[in-house]
């Protein structure tokens, strides 16, 4: 009986060690993810591709300042198009230098995504907004 007592313990102790071995290196991996930084993480684009996605964000903020102003939709998608395209124009280039690692394509994918959503709420913006524009220019011409 002591024989099996003392083989149960050894079999506990081994899977207790094994499990804990097992979950102090979950913690650490996870860990190692969530706080490294830099382009080691595999996180951050290249400098030259993160200028140039800075760059690409900027125009859409700007596009959509200058989109604001305007009295209907397509003068709104023109204003939007006019102010972003100097950084626009060089996207395909910009994109040339993001696709050099992965991370710069899910980042080029991103602004992409960040300016079908602006074009998106220029055009919606400037529909909802032109009938209560009318009623206050009513007001004040």
């Amino acid at each position: 009986m002591a024989a099996k007592k003392r083989v149960n313990r050894v079999v506990y102790g081994v899977f207790v060690t094994l499990a804990a071995a097992f979950i102090v290196s979950n913690v650490v991996q996870i860990a190692m993810q969530v706080f490294s930084s830099g382009t080691g993480s595999g996180r951050m684009p290249t400098p030259a591709c993160a200028t140039g996605l800075r760059e690409l964000t900027a125009a859409v903020d700007r596009g959509l300042a200058a989109a604001a102003a305007a009295p209907h939709a397509d003068d709104a998608e023109r204003r939007y198009a006019e102010a972003k395209a100097p950084e626009w124009n060089r996207r395909t280039e910009i994109e040339r230098t993001c696709t050099e690692d992965a991370v710069g394509t899910d980042a080029m994918a991103a602004v992409t995504r960040l300016d079908r959503a602006a074009q998106g709420l220029v055009r919606k913006g400037a529909t909802e907004l032109a009938p209560v524009r009318r009623e206050v220019d009513s007001f004040i011409r």
